[in-house]
């Protein structure tokens, strides 16, 4: 009896997550959930696919290279700081802003 309830136990605990996968490459746990962050360029560059506004967004590029930004930083960003990237105008803020969410 204690061995079928030990066993049980075991297989219940050798059960893979569905959510979550060990990376023996750095020995951590990764979610398989997790997207991957783009490089700034494909970022700005999907924000212009999405608002068809040709080169518009990835323009800012220089700005954001220059400060060292990377799209994992963006959310976290205030105006002040996306002044200084050369994103002045409200709309174009809050845009690379709400595309930035996905990535947090």
């Amino acid at each position: 009896m204690m061995f079928s309830t030990w066993a049980t136990e075991m297989h219940f605990l050798q059960q893979p997550s569905s959510s979550l996968t060990f990376n023996n490459s750095n020995n951590s746990i990764v979610s398989q959930s997790s997207q991957s962050i783009p490089s700034m360029a494909e970022f700005l560059r999907q924000i212009d696919e999405a608002e068809k506004t040709e080169d518009y967004y990835f323009n800012f590029l220089e700005g954001f290279e220059k400060q060292r930004i990377r799209v994992k930083h963006l959310s976290k960003l205030n105006d002040t700081q996306l002044e200084i990237c050369r994103v002045t105008a409200v709309g174009d803020i809050e845009t690379i802003r709400e595309a930035a969410q996905k990535y947090k």
